[in-house]
Order: C-alpha cells, then structure tokens, then sequence
C-alpha cells in the first residue's frame, strides 16, 4: 500500500508540475503580447486575455492538488477506524 501511495504522489506530482509548466508558459506568452501589442486594443485584449486564463488554470491545479492530496491522506491515514473485535481477546462473561 505504501508502495502504491508513494507512486500515486510521485505521479500526481510529476502531472501539476507539468501543467503548472504549462500555465506559466502560457502566461508568459499572455504577457508577449501584451507587451507587443504598440497600443492595438484587440492585441492588448488577447494577452490580457491569454494572462488572465493562464491564472485560472494555475488555480485551477493548485485546487486539483489540495483536493487530491486530501484524499490521499484520507485513504492512508482514515480519521475513523473500524471497531472490530479481537477475536484473540476473551469477552466477558455475563455471569
């Protein structure tokens, strides 16, 4: 199991770092045009444009991360834990 959570993190990891790689890149050209733009609204619309989608999906992924890392924490540690008797222990009798 602890094999199976580790490679589960691992490749969670591995992915939002890749979008988050994506998003950046995506923002960085967002502000290229921007910044290219010499004062052509429709140029400057879609790199604020462009700016403001690639924020989106960084939150985007920052919130698909907190969620699964919530999960995963609850599926490895759970909060709540199955109350099943010992069948080694005696009861008590009610003598």
């Amino acid at each position: 199991m602890e094999n199976l959570t580790q490679t589960i993190s691992n490749l969670v990891g591995i992915l939002i770092g890749f979008a988050g790689a994506v998003g950046a890149g995506y923002f960085v050209y967002g502000a290229y045009l921007y910044l290219t733009a010499s004062g052509a609204p429709h140029q400057m619309e879609r790199g604020k444009s462009a700016m403001v989608t690639a924020v989106m999906g960084i939150v985007l992924i920052l919130v698909a991360y907190g969620i699964v890392d919530l999960v995963m924490s609850a599926v490895v540690n759970p909060a709540v834990t199955p109350n099943v008797p010992d069948p080694a222990t005696p009861t008590p009798s009610g003598g």
